[in-house]
């Protein structure tokens, strides 16, 4: 594996500057979806759009850093599990890292913990993805 020296950071702004979402391009086989915010119903679309850029693309591994995610609507979950089973039918590793508490009960409670790759530290995941 190669690793990219030039680092290239797309931010998307969601509705009412609730959510922004930055995909970070640090390496050629992973890129890092960073959302800052509120998932919500207004703000899912800009988190999906990340995502759905991704698969475009064909990144081989998502890591997606919910360190800075304050608030997890349903649609949320919903767009996670949907981007995480296009993924695996492709081939391609969707991870999640770094939950705040809040996420992290949401996720547990919506048993998306059972469909998805969640690591509870940066580190972890990142670890787990240079393991491939």
């Amino acid at each position: 594996m190669s690793n990219n020296t030039h680092r290239r950071v797309t931010r998307r702004e969601s509705a009412l500057q609730h959510l922004t979402v930055m995909q970070i391009h640090a390496r050629d086989d992973i890129e890092q979806i960073h959302p800052v915010g509120e998932i919500d119903l207004c703000t899912a679309p800009a988190l999906r759009d990340a995502l759905t850029d991704t698969e475009r693309r064909q990144v081989p591994n998502v890591l997606v850093d919910l360190s800075e995610v304050h608030f997890l609507a349903l649609v949320g979950v919903q767009v996670l599990r949907a981007a995480g089973e296009r993924c695996a039918a492709e081939q391609r590793r969707l991870v999640l890292a770094a939950p705040t508490q809040p996420v992290q009960r949401v996720l547990s409670l919506t048993e998306a913990t059972n469909d998805l790759e969640v690591h509870l530290t940066l580190a972890s995941a990142l670890s787990a993805l240079s393991h491939v």
